[in-house]
């Protein structure tokens, strides 16, 4: 994958991507007021995907995948999009919003387990203990009272296999050298990530009644098609190319702290001690991972 960015850049687009997905989560809670999973994720999938091709082809960029490339092409859009995507969803349905971020985040350890496996990526003492930090902050924010969603433990099981995938997904945009600007390959792994869904919709997914949608649907689903989509992927590829995958995955810790805030601003979500006590831990994670990038 061709960069010329430096790790000051990469540290910009990750702040971005913190935004974007962090916010992500309470506008997929509304936009399923308005849209069952499978028509929400459909078209949000494929249209940012041609929305990023389009930029890419507005800037000048190569929009064709050599064909040694479209294997891992396509397998990185199945774990980075397919299913991390509908496993996300699925966990904010039949969960909440707050909470469905914290799982999708405990994907730093499946990314540097995927690493360490796939990419000899021998994880540092500091790395390692940005990791425990992280994941013990993470268990601070899980350490709750689920009685009262009936399906929480399917929606957690949704979303933690969505988290796992796109640890996965991570390591396997590491695998090769892409010969395609991050644009394009985000834009193709959205519009290849959607086409294993359509026959999900089409037997599964339920009619939309457009005329009843709000404007709060209206204005959640196009935020999470062109900034939680075509924004955090144009972002998070840029990421990808500059840093390492483990610390990659490590750096988007922030996520679930914007998440949580943002849940509670606008879903009226509680923040307890627990969330106090996480932030602490994630912040001190973060400082410990990325102060380390430079010497990558």
């Amino acid at each position: 994958m061709r960069t010329g960015f430096s790790p000051g850049w990469g540290l910009f687009f990750l702040i971005i991507v913190w935004f974007c997905w962090g916010f992500s989560y309470p506008a997929t809670k509304i936009t399923l007021r308005g849209f069952d999973v499978w028509t929400s994720r459909l078209i949000i999938m494929a249209t940012g995907g041609f929305l990023l091709l389009c930029l890419a082809k507005l800037t000048n960029e190569q929009i064709r995948v050599p064909r040694n490339d479209w294997q891992d092409l396509i397998l990185a859009a199945i774990f980075n999009m397919t299913i991390f995507q509908l496993g996300m969803t699925f966990g904010v349905h039949f969960f909440n919003a707050g909470r469905t971020v914290v799982i999708v985040y405990t994907m730093p350890l499946w990314a540097m387990l995927f690493a360490w496996i796939l990419l000899k990526e021998i994880p540092t003492r500091k790395r390692l203990c940005g990791l425990g930090l992280g994941i013990l902050g993470l268990f601070f924010l899980m350490a709750q009272d689920f009685t009262e969603l009936p399906s929480a433990y399917l929606g957690a099981a949704c979303t933690l296999l969505g988290a796992v995938s796109f640890g996965l997904g991570t390591v396997w945009m590491k695998r090769r050298n892409w010969s395609n600007n991050a644009t394009v390959l985000a834009g193709w792994q959205l519009v290849l990530g959607s086409i294993p869904v359509i026959p999900f919709w089409f037997f599964f997914g339920e009619k939309t009644n457009w005329n009843e949608l709000t404007l709060d649907i209206w204005g959640s689903f196009i935020f999470l098609i062109v900034i939680a989509n075509v924004l955090a992927y144009f972002s998070w590829f840029r990421v990808l190319s500059i840093f390492p995958a483990s610390i990659s995955g490590l750096g988007t810790l922030a996520v679930p702290i914007v998440g949580l805030l943002a849940s509670f601003m606008i879903l009226g979500e509680v923040i307890g001690w627990r969330e106090v006590i996480a932030l602490i831990l994630i912040v001190a994670a973060l400082f410990l991972t990325l102060s380390q990038r430079q010497r990558d």
